[in-house]
């Protein structure tokens, strides 16, 4: 199976699983999988679509993702990053341990992304969780990290899900600032 090919033909569950399966713990087929991800190209479907299935690969084989952290991170600093890449890149950084050298940049722009009330509802849900566990390695940012998301939970119609993930965190937050 060519995975790029593969990506080009649909955007559905279906064939993002067919390709799991097909890269399954195989690094080399992973790689592959990320050079679509992070190809640059005027048509984003591509790339897209590959996230999604980084997501689904990430869930199944985790240790796949660790070599292409250092390339995410900054892939993240764009500011016309489609949303679909930010979402899963965020998704996949929930779970993963972070080299002492990036969490500094890491955690200035998750905090934009959580700050700005017009980002995605997911987005900011994952930039927060990001966040929080970045907080284990920097308590002095626990305050400010607690004072975003209380401003975030005053924010009109925030939505249920940021709700909920906020109020899971805070109380984490909470206990810990004590």
């Amino acid at each position: 199976m060519n995975i790029y090919h593969q990506l080009e033909t649909s955007h559905s569950k279906e064939n993002s699983l067919k390709i799991v399966s097909y890269i399954g713990n195989d690094p080399l087929l992973f790689k592959e999988l990320m050079n679509c991800f992070f190809m640059g190209t005027k048509d984003y479907r591509v790339p897209q679509r590959a996230a999604h299935v980084v997501s689904l690969s990430f869930q199944k084989n985790p240790g796949l993702i660790y070599p292409y952290i250092p390339r995410l991170i900054p892939l993240l600093q764009e500011q016309d990053l489609k949303g679909a890449l930010k979402r899963n890149i965020l998704r996949v950084l929930q779970f993963c341990e972070i080299e002492e050298s990036l969490r500094g940049v890491l955690y200035s722009r998750v905090f934009e992304l959580l700050a700005d009330p017009k980002e995605e509802i997911a987005i900011r849900a994952f930039a927060m969780t990001v966040l929080y566990n970045l907080s284990a390695h920097y308590p002095e940012l626990k305050n400010e990290l607690t004072t975003m998301i209380e401003m975030v939970l005053e924010e009109p119609n925030v939505s249920a899900g940021i709700r909920t993930r906020s109020r899971k965190i805070l109380k984490e937050l909470q206990k810990e600032l004590r």
